[in-house]
């Protein structure tokens, strides 16, 4: 599968009064991660819903995260995030947020790919997942980024 690796400095901002990086910080990463491996594997999200009035995204519908270390100001994480299971109409994503060799983070998701249920468009309906996106995000290959700006 498709494997996207993304160096995150971690910022005063990112942080709580404990001086550790707020939890929710973790999920928007993990959010930013999905959007960076699609359109890694060349299928940007924000054209594809901009071309397709009825496309609704990959809705999260399952997800679950362990916290195991924490990550303090200054600390340079790496995201890894890829597809662990294609269905038919989902598929599961796998994160991992590492600092040197220790796993800071292991969650899973599960999404749907979505559009606007024709018979109600103020609600979604689960379709399925176009072949092109599976074999693009299948292939065999490690993709690094990073998304921060040295200052140091």
């Amino acid at each position: 599968m498709l494997r996207l690796s993304r160096e995150i400095r971690v910022e005063w901002g990112h942080c709580d009064p404990a001086r550790i990086v707020y939890n929710p910080n973790f999920y928007d990463w993990m959010e930013g991660g999905l959007l960076a491996l699609f359109a890694a594997a060349g299928f940007d999200m924000a054209p594809m819903i901009a071309k397709d009035v009825d496309f609704r995204g990959t809705p999260l519908v399952r997800g679950d995260a362990s916290f195991m270390a924490p990550a303090r100001v200054g600390d340079l994480i790496v995201h890894h995030v890829e597809v662990s299971r294609w269905g038919t109409k989902s598929f599961d994503l796998h994160h991992r947020f590492t600092l040197n060799d220790t796993t800071l983070i292991e969650a899973n998701q599960t999404r749907v790919w979505a559009r606007a249920n024709p018979d109600n468009p103020q609600s979604l309906a689960a379709v399925p997942v176009p072949e092109a996106i599976k074999a693009a995000l299948s292939e065999d290959k490690h993709i690094r980024q990073t998304i921060h700006q040295e200052t140091r």
